[in-house]
């Protein structure tokens, strides 16, 4: 077999490098590469994009929003833990803390898509099931029965084992499978739905109170059937949404914590809880937290309703 020179060799692989840059270069390769990028699910029918838009629009939106608000939440879970701890100063243990803060983000990264999917999903099922056929115009029944249903389910199938874990992780300063195990070997499966009836009642009231906004919202910003938000209207309208959601329903999240925490066992039920709060801290317990929550829900529902209507729209084209 007669040896190739370098120089052929070179001239052979230049040639099919030309011949690959001219397939690229053709209108075809680049029209199908556009449409690559441009949409991912372009090859599937438009019924099936638009069934899959609230599942995919939802699940990456949420991831998103957690990644970029975590600090918030953290802060959040602390003050609403360290109950009556007057030594307790927020800015000092986060320093301390550093970058260890992300010990609680692994259970909600892995659950706060899941979550998104179950949300949005359930939006889109009642907001199609409720809209006006004539004008479009979504009702407060479908953004009511949307928060309740993704309630619900999110609390049963996803939060309530996600937040208890979260919560534990946060106030033990374990990590994930050290603080899984920790609550297994001590209460069982059990251990992690310690306040579902208050994850449920948090999560039902902040979803419906938050697609009951947005709802509303579209539909003032909103004046013909197919236009659509532009970012920074959904942008707008998610930071309104998650405002007066969080002002509405802080007093149920601060019980959902407290019936997750290290203590929960100190409380037969969320009223009972309540109760003891009452008693024992006054009216203002209610409330601890709300400023770092609504440094938190503020950016972060505006980043999930601006991502899920961007990526919904573009999946549905």
């Amino acid at each position: 077999m007669a040896a190739v020179s370098t120089n052929e060799l070179n001239k052979v692989i230049l040639q099919r490098a030309a011949s690959t840059r001219a397939v690229l270069k053709s209108p075809a390769s680049q029209e199908l590469i556009r449409k690559s990028f441009r949409n991912p699910l372009a090859n599937i029918d438009r019924d099936t994009r638009r069934k899959l838009a609230a599942p995919i629009a939802g699940f990456t939106s949420a991831a998103i929003e957690i990644t970029a608000v975590w600090p918030f939440e953290y802060a959040k879970t602390q003050l609403q833990l360290n109950r009556g701890n007057n030594d307790f100063k927020l800015a000092q243990h986060m320093r301390q803390r550093g970058l260890a803060i992300y010990q609680g983000l692994t259970p909600l990264l892995i659950g706060a898509p899941m979550q998104g999917l179950l949300r949005f999903s359930s939006l889109e099922y009642f907001n199609q099931k409720f809209a006006d056929p004539k004008t479009g115009k979504l009702s407060v029944a479908s953004g009511l029965s949307a928060g309740i249903a993704a309630g619900i389910l999110e609390s049963c199938l996803v939060v309530t084992p996600m937040e208890t874990v979260k919560t534990r992780l946060i106030h033990s300063n374990k990590g994930l499978l050290e603080g899984a195990k920790y609550i297994y070997n001590a209460q069982g499966v059990g251990g992690f739905y310690k306040g579902l009836g208050a994850t449920i009642a948090k999560s039902s009231s902040n979803q419906g109170l938050r697609f009951v906004i947005f709802n509303q919202y579209k539909n003032t910003i909103l004046t013909e059937p197919n236009q659509k938000l532009t970012p920074l209207q959904a942008l707008g309208g998610g930071m309104l949404a998650g405002f007066l959601g969080a002002i509405g329903n802080t007093p149920v999240d601060v019980i959902k914590s407290r019936m997750q925490d290290m203590n929960a066992a100190r409380y037969r039920n969320m009223f009972h809880c309540a109760q003891t709060m009452l008693r024992e801290e006054g009216v203002g317990s209610f409330y601890k937290g709300l400023i770092p929550r609504l440094g938190r829900v503020l950016p972060g529902q505006g980043i999930i309703f601006c991502s899920y209507e961007a990526i919904s729209s573009a999946l549905k084209k």
